[in-house]
């Protein structure tokens, strides 16, 4: 099997395990040297409640920032990052100034975070708003800094290697701009084109499993003609069943699961007449409210088919952005029942006429 195109350039998925556990290991050396400074400083309760607090928002930003190097970062959770890390800048610079902490060196790797999560961001193309969170971290080392007893708090709003790293990264996300940006396209479609191949596959799979099952009961039929066998009733009203089971293979695709399959031969066989149709609604609701819709109107069927000898049913899965879902229709003798699925997979309105 020829590797895909991920395999290819770089093996993502072993990057990505890569990309995890240089983030453990540096927010688990985060907190170990916050600890240890907290303890040796004597951070009080409400300095350790809000350098705990600090320490969460930048997992909070790190990690789905991290996520995102083979995914596309959408606006709002550019935005959502921006504002977790000001909120942990905002909580290391409140817990310091509540102490009026004489020194900065156990508070000055939590803002040094900060400046790694902005860079990471600035290379997921977001430079206009990564300085308008930089902007909003020095405006409150700024207002809260003179409340430490700190004489080098100054320095540590503007440090020198921060502002050259933040330069440097801006420098480079501007240049490397285009280049990214045809990164990110490829890989969309890399995604792309790794769907449709599974999509096929899933389509080449679908129609040998259905071809399998029409050839296991066609095969018998056929071979007991060949051999010169005498063609009975029943013979007959098993072919029409195949050639109305392969219709349903074709127009109802959604519902042709081993449940419906099953109720509808037997339906048939006592003399009812079961239309199973698929319009392409379930394509939009994604696998698992799909499966539960199919579930939800496979149990339906089964049960209005389960007593019936004659009369008319009918199974759809309704065009998409349609409601309901999915329905039931049965008409025989006195009967006059439509049976309405929502898109959780259950029954909203049965009406009876």
């Amino acid at each position: 099997m020829n590797p895909s195109i991920g395999e290819r350039l770089g093996r993502p998925p072993a990057v990505r395990m890569l990309v995890l556990g240089v983030v453990v290991i540096y927010f688990a050396a985060l907190g170990a040297y916050t600890v240890h400074s907290g303890i040796e400083v004597g951070f009080d309760t409400v300095s350790w409640i809000g350098m705990s607090a600090a320490f969460v928002l930048f997992v909070a930003a790190a990690v789905p920032l991290s996520s995102t190097i083979f995914a596309e970062l959408t606006d709002a959770r550019a935005r959502a990052i921006a504002l977790l890390t000001v909120g942990g800048v905002a909580a290391t610079w409140g817990s310091a100034a509540y102490a009026h902490a004489p020194g900065l060196a156990a508070y000055q790797p939590m803002l040094a975070t900060a400046t790694v999560v902005a860079v990471i961001l600035m290379f997921g193309g977001r430079v206009a708003l990564v300085w308008a969170a930089i902007s909003s971290n020095i405006t409150i080392g700024l207002i809260l800094g003179p409340f430490t007893e700190s004489a080098r708090w100054f320095n540590a709003v503007l440090p020198r290697a921060s502002l050259t790293i933040l330069f440097v990264g801006t420098c480079g996300a501007v240049l490397l701009g285009p280049q990214m940006a045809e990164m990110r396209a490829l890989g969309r479609r890399q995604r792309a084109d790794d769907k449709d191949v599974q999509d096929r596959r899933h389509d080449a799979a679908d129609r040998e499993d259905r071809i399998r099952r029409i050839d296991d009961r066609v095969r018998p039929l056929l071979s007991r003609i060949a051999d010169g066998h005498e063609v009975t009733d029943d013979d007959v009203i098993d072919a029409r069943l195949m050639e109305a089971k392969l219709r349903d293979g074709i127009r109802g695709r959604a519902l042709d699961v081993p449940r419906v399959r099953a109720s509808v031969w037997d339906a048939r066989r006592r003399g009812v007449s079961v239309a199973v149709l698929d319009d392409g609604g379930l394509d939009a609701l994604g696998p698992d409210r799909s499966a539960a819709v199919v579930e939800a109107a496979a149990v339906v069927l089964e049960s209005e088919l389960a007593t019936l000898t004659s009369g008319d049913v009918v199974a759809r899965i309704a065009p998409a952005g349609r409601d309901p879902v999915a329905t039931v229709v049965v008409v025989s003798g006195a009967i006059r029942r439509r049976i309405e699925l929502g898109a959780d997979g259950f029954v909203v309105r049965t009406v009876e006429a």
